[in-house]
């Protein structure tokens, strides 16, 4: 009786230590205050260039308002090379500067996905060692195909459980890339690399390279792609690592991170992209390839990773209450890159 009892006790004792650990694993890391208020600001002209696509229009954009942009409507002066990532490779950097047109004015919700992005995608994981550190992961960045199709900045996630967030730049060619060894400009753009980790769980084979199970089902579902309505080509390679990355979840703070944290830059992800091509990469039981035309297309939306301060941790998958909800608000901002805020429905 005394041993069924001291065992009883130790359970409990060792179940009120889990439950507790897990709280406290998920509770937000990031200790400064989420300032709804902060301005938006658009890149000098001199360091890069920011343009935003309406259903008819293309603009450069000058200024964001908070809920509009000022811009040059570029549309009628880039003639047949609409095409932003066309314009570019006609005109380049100064040439595109130089595009006259009249300004505008245009609310955030009259704009769209500023590019027609390249379908499908390719995503780095564990690009960043305080994110791998919070999940436990002691594997190098690893990639995989990110399956969902890009959606408006503004546009709803669908909801499931254990359904997770993480603030990402997209770095897109704007040339094609047809070996490890090209280099070439790109454009950014503000993202949210939405996961269903529960799927993720379910799905991963831990004995099989990372990437090649579990992620690209559980983040290809429909909506788990929101992109920002700026697109900004830099005239640095280096740029982005004056970009810092923020996200909230009801108006408190969950991330907040530097790029230039990166383990891996593009180019790296680029070389590892090629490396990896011949891998069999499952989208459930349905084989898929990371890279299905052979190299990356121009216009490819390469997603880089994300930071510390994600809803998953391992102990903390057992309870739904520390995961995005229905009519959950998730706002993902980033320097120079605007902003998405999108609705759990």
């Amino acid at each position: 009786m005394k041993f069924l009892v001291r065992t009883l006790l130790v359970l409990i004792v060792a179940s009120t230590a889990f439950v507790a650990y897990s709280f406290y694993i998920s509770r937000p890391t990031v200790d400064i205050a989420w300032d709804a208020g902060r301005p938006q600001v658009i890149a000098d002209p001199a360091a890069a260039l920011t343009f935003a696509r309406t259903a008819s229009s293309l603009i450069r954009v000058t200024r964001h308002n908070g809920d509009t942009i000022d811009g040059i409507d570029v549309t009628a002066g880039l003639g047949d090379a609409g095409d932003l990532i066309e314009a570019y490779a006609r005109l380049g950097y100064d040439g595109l500067a130089a595009v006259t047109g009249p300004t505008v004015t245009v609310p955030l919700t009259g704009l769209t996905v500023p590019v027609d992005f390249q379908y499908p995608y390719v995503a780095a994981g564990t690009n960043f060692r305080d994110h791998a550190e919070e999940v436990y992961l002691d594997d190098p960045p690893f990639l995989f195909p990110k399956l969902a199709r890009a959606s408006g900045w503004n546009d709803p996630v669908s909801f499931h459980p254990r359904l997770d967030f993480e603030a990402e730049i997209a770095m897109v060619p704007l040339a094609d890339i047809q070996s490890p060894d090209d280099r070439v400009k790109y454009g950014l753009v503000l993202c949210n690399d939405f996961t269903d980790r529960w799927t993720l769980l379910r799905q991963i084979d831990l004995d099989a390279p990372m990437g090649t199970t579990g992620f690209a089902a559980a983040k290809g579902r429909p909506s788990f792609l929101p992109t920002g309505y700026l697109f900004v080509i830099p005239r640095s390679a280096s740029f982005y690592q004056t970009i810092a990355l923020e996200l909230a979840v009801n108006g408190e703070a969950r991330q907040r991170f530097p790029a230039d944290q990166m383990i891996l830059d593009i180019d790296d992800i680029v070389r590892q992209a090629f490396d990896q091509a011949g891998h069999t990469f499952l989208d459930g039981d349905q084989p898929v390839d990371l890279l299905p035309a052979g190299g990356i297309p121009r216009g490819t939306l390469i997603l880089t990773g994300t930071g510390a301060g994600v809803a998953f941790k391992p102990a903390n998958v057992w309870n739904q209450g520390f995961y995005l909800q229905r009519a959950d608000r998730v706002i993902t901002r980033a320097t120079f890159l605007g902003h998405l805020e999108n609705r759990i429905e």
